[in-house]
């Protein structure tokens, strides 16, 4: 097809196919060196669309510039000029290998590349194999083919420091290093608090990451781990807990996702600082010792581009090292002079903290039904799922919601600890399995309203009270407490999760054709102004059709009808449906499965992972097995009265 064009246009091609391939990967390598880290702390679709096409599309860009230098080596014919050209072009081969290193923020995009390390690691043969190939091909006598050695070894290092890093990173790896001995020793270490709040809540992250760490690779934990996380993050405050887990997501999102488990490591500063030194010196060396006008000068200006972006590669990787809650970590737990203190107190002024999006999405229904009416045509061509996205709104946490939050989580694992409970596995699985009935229970409603929780589907519960939640806000509109900005919060929050994300609420529930059965049900009829000629539970009618065909539109009406007239006070109404919707919230952060919490730290983070980990660290976990270990009476020892006493 190329044959049929113009002459002009063919050799513009020819000139500029391999040049345009090598700055196309440049672009590709530096949208993932900056948009990379930024998906941890975005939570909006442009950014993973951005990241996506970037890293899907970098190395298959380095990989087929590899072939054509490789097929423009072939060719040896013609005037010195083209064998000059062809030369400094073969040196761009070490570079490519750079590339397909990859930036240190970014190993793998999914959790899935991990364990395509294999794949990898024939890549890294194949691909190292062909740079030889163009580097041998091109060999002469200029100076131009030793300045390529130390490129070419500086490229098989980052190129190999990926591949370690996606092995080190897949299942199998995590699971055989997974070990609560640095839990139990970092246990130790941290014993006695800081003064400083930041510093303190840095130290208890690293102690509970361990915990964490070996939790996600679903093995069990003993009854002695529950015990030591629950005694010792009990104590915690609210505002803190969450600080203390966001720098635990940050270390998951590390290890998972970029280059930390190498760069992190005393291996892995000695290869960055081999490479950055042999980066540098072949860069100075080709300033200095080669004739610029023996080549074109457009390809010495790319050459230019590439050592100034491999040398920005290497100090942006330094300064990521410097930044970063590791390094913070350890200048709080290896220092204690003077010089230490002064070096963390400068990085805390100069870094930034916003470890995830620390945002809530928020998707009610009634709203999109109402906004809704006009597009419905669309789902015949097949985006519908596209429109739920766009209908999607996000709200930014407070403290009053993380208080909430927190203090609904301690008093269920304090009532675990009541008569050294802790250990009752039925009773943790009782309390965990609450999704509203133990509020309803509390308050002597739970027998009149089993057929909206307990006796119904979870996914059908949270869209049932989602509507109550809305019709009662409607009845109260007047009221402006912080219960009713709670409820609604909370509830639109597990309602964005069953549209948006429903494999996070359980197993089975990304069902699509269950999920739009849910949403068509939602569909064409206004909600709240039907409310008044809603019928009663009682009335025989509606529980005939209920039990035969349940209408989430229907229940919803019911539902709200008789909370207004079961609690005829705004206030403990609304305190009641807060703590309803709480428990909805802890039943799904407990039944959602680790490697949906493991995917959403590149999406932004979600609230609901959050609530997991809090719940973990506070014994509120299925994940626990009996199981004594005598390691442990040598590291640690806690009196029995630490069981009934958090020591506040």
């Amino acid at each position: 097809m190329l044959k049929n064009l113009p002459e002009e246009v063919l050799n513009l091609w020819n000139n500029w196919e391999i040049r345009g391939m090598v700055l196309l990967s440049l672009l590709l390598q530096t949208i993932l060196i900056i948009c990379g880290p930024l998906r941890k702390t975005i939570a909006r679709v442009w950014i993973r669309i951005l990241v996506w096409s970037a890293y899907l599309s970098a190395d298959m860009v380095a990989i087929v510039t590899l072939g054509n230098l490789a097929r423009s080596q072939g060719d040896s014919s013609g005037d010195g000029s083209k064998k000059a050209n062809n030369s400094i072009q073969a040196f761009w081969a070490p570079f490519l290998l750079l590339h397909l290193g990859g930036p240190d923020t970014i190993t793998a995009y999914s959790i899935e590349d991990n364990e395509l390390w294999l794949r990898h690691l024939l890549g890294l043969v194949v691909q190292v194999g062909v740079a030889f190939y163009v580097f041998s091909r091109s060999w002469g006598s200029g100076i131009l083919q030793f300045i390529a050695i130390p490129m070419f070894v500086a490229g098989f290092i980052k190129y190999s420091e990926r591949t370690w890093v996606l092995w080190s990173s897949c299942f199998k790896s995590l699971r055989k290093n997974s070990s609560l001995l640095d839990f139990y020793h970092s246990y130790i270490s941290t014993r006695n608090p800081e003064s400083d709040q930041q510093r303190e809540y840095l130290r208890q992250a690293y102690t509970f990451f361990h915990i964490s760490k070996f939790t996600m690779q679903d093995l069990a934990l003993g009854y002695w781990d529950l015990m030591l996380s629950h005694i010792r993050f009990s104590k915690i405050p609210a505002d803190d807990a969450f600080k203390v887990v966001e720098v635990e997501l940050g270390l998951i999102y590390d290890m998972l996702y970029t280059k930390a488990p190498l760069i992190y490591s005393r291996s892995g500063i000695i290869l960055r600082s081999t490479s950055f030194v042999l980066s540098v010196t072949a860069f100075i060396i080709f300033q200095v010792m080669i004739e610029k006008h023996a080549y074109s000068s457009i390809d010495v200006a790319i050459t230019y581009l590439l050592f100034v972006a491999a040398v920005f590669l290497e100090l942006y990787a330094f300064l990521c090292l410097i930044f970063s809650d590791q390094t913070m970590f350890w200048l709080v737990d290896e220092g204690g002079n003077a010089w230490t203190s002064a070096i963390y107190f400068g990085i805390r002024k100069l870094a930034t903290r916003k470890r995830w999006s620390r945002s809530i999405s928020q998707y009610n229904v009634i709203r999109v039904c109402t906004e809704n009416k006009q597009l419905k045509g669309l789902e015949l061509v097949g985006i519908d799922e596209m429109m739920r996205q766009m209908h999607v709104n996000w709200k930014d946490l407070n403290g009053r919601l993380h208080e909430f939050i927190f203090e609904h989580l301690r008093k269920k694992a304090n009532k675990m600890k009541e008569n050294l409970n802790l250990f009752d596995k039925k009773l943790r699985s009782k309390i965990i399995g609450q999704r509203g009935d133990g509020v309803l229970e509390r308050e002597g409603l739970l027998k009149n309203l089993k057929w909206c929780t307990i006796e119904l589907e979870f996914s059908w519960s949270i869209v049932v009270w989602h509507l109550a939640t809305e019709i009662c806000y409607d009845v109260d509109k007047d009221e402006a407490s912080n219960y009713v900005s709670t409820s609604k919060c909370l509830s639109e929050y597990l309602m964005y999760l069953l549209v948006i994300r429903p494999n996070m609420l359980s197993k089975g529930f990304g069902d699509e054709v269950h999920l739009n059965t849910l949403i068509r049900d939602l569909r064409g009829e206004d909600i709240i102004q039907s409310y008044n000629r809603a019928p009663g539970y009682d009335d025989a009618e509606f529980q005939t059709r209920w039990k035969r065909h349940k209408s989430a539109v229907e229940g919803g009406r019911v539902l709200a009808r008789q909370l207004v007239e079961s609690i005829s006070e705004s206030k403990k109404r609304w305190e009641m449906i807060e703590e309803v919707w709480m428990e909805m919230l802890t039943h799904a952060a407990a039944h959602c499965p680790w490697k949906e919490h493991a995917h959403q730290l590149r999406r932004g983070g979600e609230l609901l992972t959050h609530v997991c980990f809090l719940m973990l660290h506070l014994g509120l976990s299925q994940q626990y097995e009996f199981q004594y270990d005598d390691r442990i009476e040598h590291v640690i020892s806690i009196p029995k009265t630490s069981l009934k006493c958090n020591g506040r």
